[in-house]
């Protein structure tokens, strides 16, 4: 008696096998072996079995017909993004069949209409494409992303009853829409790609094509780069967002740490936060090749994260993983997360960038929770203020009694005095930067801390010891290359160093790392530019803030002046002084300056420009 069973069956077969062979036999036999690769991978990993196959095609049986639409989809992902290295002639496209029904069994053997009418969607399907049965359309029509074509009932070759055929709506270009947030591409793929990538094509490099920014095809192992887009709160809870945004700052600082790859400001991209962008137009936007996006949900004691790594030119996802874990494995899930990036994008790594990679926080959730809130306030502008720095430094205290050992809060806890400080929101101002320093200190003596030096840094310039400044700032820029407000900061620091030209190059270089950078780097420009004596580039710079703060206002007087146009300055400062009429040169002339002379251009400024002596 016949054994019989209800299966979908998956047909591949390569489109012009032959011509190819004819060009180049050998080529195109270790070209097929990849694609077969590739799909022998993908079936394994929906948990399917390749049961036959001749010389250009592949069979494949699977038990679920939604695992199987899944693994066509992802072949032709798959064996596109290996042909995108191959010139038009040399690509070996696919096309895929697949049908639900019923098969007989026959050892490891499958036979019947089931894998006949299979076969012949495959032969229907456009190069690159896929079609499909009505029966099996019925079983995956609620899948999300997918769009279908009705080609109606055909009459298929040796097959008596005629059979409803569907095909997938624009394959190719579907395939760089899709999103899997549910199965995505384990590592598996990413890995095998990676392979492909260099010692895989090698074998048939004459029929590589390359592509340069300038048209020209060329082919280089330019540094990846990568935006981490806010990850979703799927709490419905608003006041939980400081969580979720905590969880994409820290995931981004983390990648920052790699040398290797190039990482786009955190803020610049929480600009696309709420929006449905398209992912090929954020890239473009922030000109990276690769976007991380994902959501958070936070339960008293759970932490649910899905996260997807997407080539934004292509739409291809490269890795994604659910991670569904107790609140405590927050950091592992983190450090996860980074590492599965990193060997998705074959990112070299030194020892030292391992090492700061694998360090850990705290083992306080609680402290950690803290912490967020207390970086949250610093991504509030409308906290810019006494109440929000004192605020700041409650969060932060709660968080080193819940763990004295914790760096990172110490760090933080010392930038607030450093506020405080510059701000003028204390008493004593020299005793508040030397709290921050004791704070900055303590921190690095118990990590090495990236912002215990930035905020190290900035205080020793504010104290004119503009040589440990630079010193800190290249330590920290070392733990984290990719930090573009570090260089910006830097640049303030150059400033009164004597040094305009370098802070304007480091603003420059961070606005390339940051292309939806905070107000505060247009500022620093204007500052750098006029003491370089570029007055009309310093109006230029403060002139693109929108709705700058008072302060900027000097800038712009001073360099109206300068300029020889004394009425605007003298009326642009008479706006300033009405808002602050306590401000004079004298103020002025108290900050650190490593040259007198800088000092003195600054005041000749503000004197032309009106502002008063005392």
């Amino acid at each position: 008696m016949l054994q019989r069973r209800l299966v979908t069956i998956l047909a591949a077969d390569a489109v012009e096998y032959s011509r190819l062979v004819g060009h180049d036999e050998e080529g195109a036999l270790a070209l097929f072996k990849d694609c077969a690769a590739i799909i022998h991978d993908r079936v394994q990993a929906h948990n399917g079995r390749v049961f036959g196959g001749a010389g250009d095609s592949v069979i494949a049986a699977f038990h679920s017909p939604v695992e199987a639409m899944r693994c066509a989809i992802e072949i032709q992902n798959g064996i596109m993004q290996l042909d995108e290295k191959l010139s038009k002639d040399w690509r070996m496209l696919f096309r895929v069949g697949l049908n639900l029904g019923d098969a007989v069994v026959e050892q490891d053997n499958l036979l019947g209409d089931a894998v006949n009418v299979a076969a012949r969607l495959e032969g229907m399907s456009e190069p690159g494409g896929i079609c499909v049965s009505g029966s099996l359309y019925e079983q995956v029509k609620h899948l999300p992303n997918l769009g279908f074509q009705d080609l109606g009932s055909k009459r298929l070759k040796n097959i008596p009853i005629p059979v409803h055929v569907y095909s997938i709506k624009g394959v190719s270009s579907a395939r760089s829409r899709q999103r899997y947030p549910k199965w995505g591409l384990p590592i598996a793929i990413v890995t095998l790609l990676a392979v492909l990538a260099v010692p895989v094509l090698w074998k048939y490099k004459s029929h590589l094509t390359f592509k340069s920014e300038a048209g020209l095809q060329v082919l280089s192992p330019s540094q990846p780069s990568i935006a981490v887009l806010p990850l979703d709160n799927l709490t419905g809870d608003p006041t939980q967002e400081y969580f979720s945004d905590g969880i994409t700052n820290d995931i981004t600082s983390d990648l920052s740490k790699f040398s290797g790859l190039m990482v786009i400001a955190n803020n610049s991209a929480a600009t696309f936060k709420g929006k449905p962008t398209k992912v090929q137009d954020i890239g473009k936007a922030l000109r990276v090749r690769y976007v991380l996006e994902g959501t958070v949900q936070k339960t008293p004691d759970r932490l649910r994260i899905n996260a997807q790594l997407i080539d934004a030119e292509t739409g291809y996802h490269l890795w994604a993983n659910r991670y569904d874990q107790t609140l405590g494995d927050t950091f592992s899930v983190q450090e996860d997360i980074t590492k599965n990036i990193v060997t998705a994008l074959a990112v070299k790594i030194t020892n030292a960038e391992e090492q700061r990679s694998n360090a850990k926080l705290t083992s306080s959730m609680s402290a950690y929770d803290y912490y967020l809130q207390g970086k949250a306030i610093w991504a509030d502008s409308s906290k810019v203020t006494p109440e929000g720095n004192a605020e700041a430094r409650q969060l932060f205290q709660k968080a080193i009694e819940l763990d004295p050992k914790y760096s990172a809060a110490y760090a933080e806890l010392s930038y607030v005095n450093v506020r405080a400080a510059q701000n003028g929101w204390t008493d004593d101002s020299k005793a508040s930067l030397q709290q921050a320093e004791d704070l900055a200190n303590k921190a690095l003596s118990l990590s090495d801390n990236f912002s215990g030096h930035w905020y190290l840094a900035i205080i020793a310039w504010n104290k004119g010891d503009f040589d440990k400044s630079y010193r800190e700032y290249e330590r920290a820029r070392q733990i984290n290359p990719n930090d573009p407000d570090l260089a910006a900061d830097m640049a303030e620091a150059l400033v009164y160093g004597g040094e305009p030209e370098k802070a304007i190059e480091q603003i420059e270089a961070a606005k390339r790392r940051n292309p939806f950078y905070d107000y505060w780097y247009d500022w620093n420009e204007g500052r750098a530019r006029y003491m370089a004596g570029q007055y009309q580039e310093a109006i230029d710079a403060i002139g693109r803030i929108n709705s700058p703060p008072n302060d900027v206002r000097l800038i712009t007087a001073a360099s109206k002046a300068q300029l020889g146009d004394i009425p605007a300055a003298k009326s642009i400062m008479a706006e300033f002084s009405k808002i602050d009429p306590d401000w004079s040169i004298a103020k002025s002339a108290a900050y650190f300056y490593r040259k007198d002379r800088d000092r003195q251009h600054w005041l000749d400024g503000l004197r032309k420009a009106g502002l008063k002596e005392l």
